[in-house]
């Protein structure tokens, strides 16, 4: 991971952090539903909980069919 910072990037927009962050928060200053939205942190899914101390996140909108 880079520890120099983290870069998220969703629906073609790219969004930088430069200190660790909660994935929640990151889900709450993009206004995005925890319950419709994946986070994946250098290809490993991040719960919200999760603190991202660097790296790319790439956010996955979810949907169900049923």
């Amino acid at each position: 991971m880079d520890s120099s910072g983290i870069t998220v990037y969703y629906l073609g927009k790219v969004y930088r952090y430069q200190k660790s962050v909660l994935v929640k928060k990151i889900l709450r200053d993009l206004n995005l539903n925890p319950e419709e939205h994946l986070v994946e942190v250098d290809g490993k899914i991040y719960t919200e909980d999760r603190l991202i101390k660097g790296g790319n996140v790439t956010i996955h909108k979810v949907t169900s069919a049923g």
